[in-house]
């Protein structure tokens, strides 16, 4: 909490993620809300007796213990349009058993991490052109490039045996 000119700033963590955030005017609002997240509360019930705080859809998959399934869905409905220069890696890589276990990201590369908790990386995947991938390695040669199906079956064969839950 922080007081900010008359009313409070509010954070709710857990397991070192931001899961919500609000702002009140009311301290006996930020003491009932603080006891009972430290109470064990969850986001949907704290919201609905203290309307001020907020979360994403992420946030409560996280409580929920679906992120990584939140993350897939959020990934493949970004790809959805035919031209994405990603949509045949990620469509093969959700619907691969192996691969679909671990927490994906989507940007300028194709990342995954192995779980929705972990910040690092086990691997990028980047375009080369449209329909060739390539993995960098660390002394910035490639490691591998192939197309979406030949990716797919690489990062399966390299990430198999560390697959989450």
């Amino acid at each position: 909490m922080i007081d900010n000119d008359g009313s409070y700033l509010l954070s709710f963590n857990w397991k070192e993620r931001q899961q919500a955030h609000g702002q009140t005017s009311d301290i006996s609002h930020v003491a009932d809300a603080a006891r009972r997240w430290v109470e064990g509360s969850g986001l949907e019930d704290l919201a609905a007796d203290h309307p001020f705080i907020k979360f994403s859809g992420l946030q409560l998959a996280y409580e929920r213990g679906t992120a990584a399934e939140y993350q897939w869905a959020a990934l493949l409905a970004s790809v959805e349009e035919e031209d994405h220069i990603f949509r045949g890696l990620v469509l093969l890589a959700s619907r691969d058993s192996v691969l679909n276990r671990f927490s994906p990201r989507l940007g300028h590369r194709f990342a995954l991490s192995v779980d929705e908790y972990s910040d690092g990386i086990l691997v990028a995947v980047f375009v080369r052109r449209p329909g060739r991938f390539v993995i960098f390695g660390d002394d910035d040669g490639v490691e591998f490039e192939g197309d979406a199906a030949q990716m797919v079956d690489y990062l399966v064969a390299r990430l198999r045996d560390r697959v989450p839950r």
